[in-house]
């Protein structure tokens, strides 16, 4: 962590022979290596998980989150999955085949979430084109970073149509 950012310069630079494609978290690597230990809960690497994010969007790269080792748990990896996709990871390493599918799940919008995102999307555009700027829709204010977050799932969906 202390030299991720460094690492990341490195990786991307368009002179490099081996570029990153992305940046994968090992919990349990990283709570050894504090001499810490490593809880269902994740508290202990919360920072982590989010430095990790935070530097993988700012260059470019995918962010891969960490695996649960209890893999029988699957209400845990499901909760787990998701957090990691409100985080910002792009996808989480799995262990055993019957995470696949669970963590597919929880890294792709539903229906419902990519309907929602494009009516957002085409009432701000409706806003937009009379000259407004923040609106309320749905009982919520919205402004860009809001929009911002539907078109990021607009585009996760057709990259994930594209499969």
């Amino acid at each position: 962590m202390v030299n991720l950012k460094e690492i990341c310069e490195a990786g991307t630079r368009r002179e490099t022979k081996t570029r990153l494609s992305g940046l994968v978290f090992g919990a349990d690597d990283y709570a050894a290596s504090l001499g810490g230990v490593r809880t269902k809960a994740s508290q202990e690497v919360a920072c982590a998980r989010q430095l990790v994010v935070m530097h993988a969007k700012a260059y470019g790269l995918q962010a891969v989150d960490m695996v649960d080792i209890h893999y029988k748990d699957v209400e845990g990896l499901e909760t787990e999955a998701r957090e990691g996709a409100r985080m910002g990871f792009t996808g989480k390493q799995v262990i055993h085949p019957n995470q696949i599918a669970i963590v597919q799940a929880a890294f792709s919008p539903s229906k419902q979430q990519l309907e929602s995102a494009r009516n957002l999307i085409r009432a701000f555009e409706q806003h937009e084109s009379e000259g407004k700027g923040a609106f309320t829709y749905e009982g919520k204010m919205i402004d860009m970073p809001t929009v911002l977050q539907a078109k990021n799932l607009t585009r996760l969906a057709s990259a994930l149509a594209d499969l």
